[in-house]
């Protein structure tokens, strides 16, 4: 019988916090035992529950897709997270620079010229002269090529500047602060996808590795928008699965001033307050104000960029991005794995490949917010066409649906802990040799 309790007690902690206007679930330690305080069928009833061991979830209980409870001040990371988070974005960033440092010294390269390649140097020049620089080398107007780019990571690159700091430095410490968020953030959804993981910093912490440390991670520490972005759509999603909905509209309208694939999230916060909002106002309120900076960016690029087809059309003409169903994907990817000799063309398609494996994988182990968020950015990237090889890079926050996987692992029996932990240091490893063979000795764009 009290297992019994105990399987009831779960299964009722799994399938009714989702509910609108009811008060959390709450234990309370009696002696040796816990007293289970929750609601009855009409919402207002208490039931009490004594059981004389802790409750522990079934070993096959996976995590329901929906919202966490809100407000759930368990899962707060506190001064010791956001240590650990900043310990693992530094070591990280530092281990892969010091990686593209040696790729640079077997191939007669410079560390620095590699970080500021291909569109790490239009973010530079937005940074420091705005979207008309005139010491730009490109073919054709520059503000054709510059207004490609969202105004949020180079503006927030020269606020750094104005306190006396050089371009570079200030862009390569706004990507590694912007890392610590982004460990920070996987840490904090990792607490939100089991109850076991709130305070589990095991399980925080390789989810934080593992989302910081994929192929192309380089780019955390480059004058790239990757960890920006990232770090903003995790904690968006954060807000939403706690409906905490003003807080998730103002992170997504930042992320809108970021990046244009800002336009997944927004798809994903509009069907989370579907079906989870409808009925607050602030749920709303937050979906209006999500998509207005990159509605006012694109506003303002097309009034510029006219004489090309407007924000579309330079994106056309310079990087041959347009959606087309995915048709340039597949024969890309079957191309290069049936004829292909270069190791940067196999690489980019094994992550092509494994972004909408993990996604089937996933189904029904993280929330919808966090599903929905990949989903709609893995068909926005795989069904365009433009830069394939750019893909590994574009594809960065799907990785976040590894941390069910890894936060399993790490805290399971012994044997497999053992064994998860080295499958994660040789994930850091494969990600910091992934990230500089691609910039040190591929010789196309990221």
């Amino acid at each position: 019988m009290e297992t019994l309790y105990r399987e009831i007690m779960w299964h009722s902690l799994q399938s009714v916090p989702y509910s609108d206007n009811r008060s959390p679930i709450l234990f309370h330690k009696v002696g040796n035992g816990l007293v289970f305080a929750g609601w009855g069928v009409s919402g207002c009833a208490a039931t009490i529950v004594r059981v004389k061991t802790p409750i522990t979830p079934p070993a096959t209980r996976s995590a329901e897709p929906a919202l966490a409870s809100p407000r759930t001040t368990a899962s707060r990371l506190g001064a010791e997270g956001w240590l650990i988070a900043t310990g693992v974005a530094v070591a990280g960033a530092v281990l892969r620079i010091l990686m593209l440092a040696l790729f640079a010294h077997a191939n007669d390269d410079a560390t620095r010229g590699l970080l500021t390649k291909w569109d790490a140097r239009y973010y530079l020049a937005i940074a420091e002269h705005g979207y008309f620089p005139d010491d730009l080398a490109v073919d054709g107007p520059v503000h054709h090529y510059t207004m490609a780019f969202f105004p949020g990571y180079p503006f927030l690159v020269r606020a750094v500047t104005w306190l006396g700091v050089p371009p570079l430095v200030a862009a390569v410490l706004v990507s590694i602060a912007a890392t610590v968020a982004l460990a920070g953030a996987a840490m904090a959804l990792a607490a939100r996808l089991r109850p076991q993981w709130c305070d589990n910093r095991a399980a925080q912490t390789a989810a934080a590795v593992v989302v910081t440390s994929a192929p192309m991670a380089i780019v955390f520490a480059m004058p790239y928008t990757e960890a920006l972005f990232g770090a903003l759509c995790l904690w968006a999603l954060v807000a939403l699965c706690d409906r905490r909905w003003l807080l998730a509209g103002l992170l997504t309208a930042a992320a809108a001033a970021t990046r244009l694939t800002a336009v997944d999230l927004i798809a994903a916060f509009a069907v989370t307050v579907l079906m989870w909002g409808r009925t607050e106002w602030r749920a709303w309120a937050g979906l209006v104000i999500s998509p207005l900076p990159l509605v006012g960016y694109l506003a303002w690029a097309n009034a510029h960029l006219g004489d090309v087809g407007g924000y579309f059309g330079t994106q056309q003409e310079h990087w041959n991005s347009s959606f087309d169903f995915g048709v340039s994907t597949v024969k890309w990817v079957w191309t290069q794995a049936t004829t292909a000799d270069n190791a940067g063309y196999l690489l980019s398609c094994l992550a092509i490949v494994a972004a909408p494996l993990l996604l089937a994988a996933t189904w029904r182990r993280v929330p919808w917010p966090v599903w929905l968020f990949v989903a709609a950015l893995i068909a926005n990237v795989l069904l365009s066409d433009g830069i394939m090889h750019s893909r590994p890079r574009l594809l960065l926050p799907a990785v976040v649906l590894a941390i069910p996987y890894v936060a399993q692992a790490v805290t399971g029996p012994r044997r497999v802990r053992r064994g998860a932990w080295c499958a994660v240091a040789a994930w850091v490893l494969f990600g910091a040799w992934f990230s500089a063979y691609m910039l040190a000795v591929f010789e196309w764009a990221i």
